[in-house]
């Protein structure tokens, strides 16, 4: 490797005698890191590295297509796991993937963060100054898909998920998402199925801003390497309240 990089004549004859044939991983007298942090550089990493986890289902980590998605060419080419068991829980993957629900629920769906509000919520919607810039829970959508469902730049809007969940949430119409896609932030809690749980609350505790879960529209898929849920790509229907 020092040759490589023209470094070789920067080793004592003790050093070369040593590190001959050998890379960062291998040589053990300590001369290749030596020469590196010399040069300014690390003395890892400087190669290809390349890693196989022979425990997990896929020993490099490959694109799975969603459970659910409008792309069914895709669905073909990049498959996801076969229905399993995940701990002591049945997991169900290729039976669901094989269904096309693209039909009735055609709008591809995506959640994400906003720069005000930080993980479920609860804490940043109950601070007065970050609730005042983001007061309503909302989906993005194309002015082209609004269009087609008559839908106007903050009108009230239906949106049903793919496992028939239905959140009642404000229309934000803008070209900043691609038509047949949307966008729901995830930071809002207190409102079920177009219902203000605000009641629920201890006295004193509601958030200044309540809304509802994207979550209650997102879907089943569930990856067995991160235990976390497939709550970032989904499908939906949207329509006029």
């Amino acid at each position: 490797m020092l040759k490589q990089l023209g470094w070789w004549n920067d080793l004592t004859a003790e050093e070369k005698a040593e590190a001959e044939g050998k890379n960062w991983k291998t040589d053990l007298s300590g001369g290749i890191v030596r020469v590196a942090i010399k040069h300014g550089c690390i003395p890892f990493g400087n190669a290809k590295a390349r890693c196989i986890v022979w425990t997990f289902p896929d020993q490099v980590p490959i694109h799975r297509e969603p459970l659910y998605t409008p792309r069914r060419d895709l669905v073909t080419k990049y498959p996801t796991y076969a229905d399993m068991q995940v701990h002591r829980l049945p997991t169900l993957y290729k039976s669901i993937q094989d269904q096309d629900f693209s039909g009735k629920y055609p709008l591809a769906l995506t959640s994400g963060r906003l720069v005000e509000y930080e993980g479920g919520g609860e804490e940043s919607r109950s601070n007065p100054w970050l609730a005042e810039l983001q007061q309503e829970m909302f989906v993005e959508m194309n002015p082209a898909d609004a269009a087609d469902r008559g839908i106007r730049n903050g009108e009230n809007v239906w949106l049903e998920g793919a496992e028939g969940g239905r959140i009642k949430v404000q229309a934000l119409v803008t070209p900043r998402v691609k038509p047949g896609v949307t966008f729901m932030p995830y930071h809002f809690a207190g409102v079920m199925h177009g219902e203000s749980l605000a009641p629920n609350y201890p006295e004193g505790t509601v958030p200044y801003v309540i809304g509802e879960s994207c979550n209650t529209a997102m879907t089943y898929g569930y990856d067995p390497v991160t235990q976390m849920q497939e709550t970032k790509a989904s499908l939906c229907q949207i329509v006029k309240a």
